[in-house]
């Protein structure tokens, strides 16, 4: 493994096999934009490429922050058009919460409770804001 880090030729945004669209710089905006819609749809929020959005990625452990990012949602999605995908597994308790969350802003919110690297691959190319 790669201590705090990523494998940078499987999480290649060019040659991804996770990825609705494969992507470089020079087609990074496009990609991205596509990428974001299909992360959109495969998680059931509605598809909009203008709508920013946020993404979480980690393991429910309280170093990780999972409480920081459920306490900020309300905040964020109050006034703002914007979606959120949370993708983690870890304490029940967190796991819970972030489900609850997910249940109060119906539309806005989708909170994915078990591992799956494959949508993760699909959040870190879609998403317009990565909460780390």
């Amino acid at each position: 493994g790669i201590v705090n880090g990523m494998d940078v030729s499987e999480w290649d945004p060019t040659k991804d096999k996770f990825l609705a669209v494969n992507y470089d710089v020079t087609t990074a905006l496009e990609g991205k934009a596509l990428n974001k819609e299909a992360l959109q749809a495969e998680v059931g929020l509605p598809v909009d490429r203008k709508v920013p959005l946020v993404a979480f990625i980690g393991r429910l452990e309280e170093q990780k922050g999972p409480d920081v990012m459920i306490a900020a949602i309300p905040e964020i999605v109050k006034d703002e058009d914007v979606h959120i995908v949370l993708l983690g597994t870890g304490k029940k308790k967190f796991e819970r919460l972030l489900k609850s969350v997910e249940e109060k802003f119906p539309g806005k919110v989708r909170a994915v409770v078990r591992f799956n690297a494959p949508l993760a691959h699909q959040m870190m190319a879609g998403a317009d804001v990565l909460a780390v």
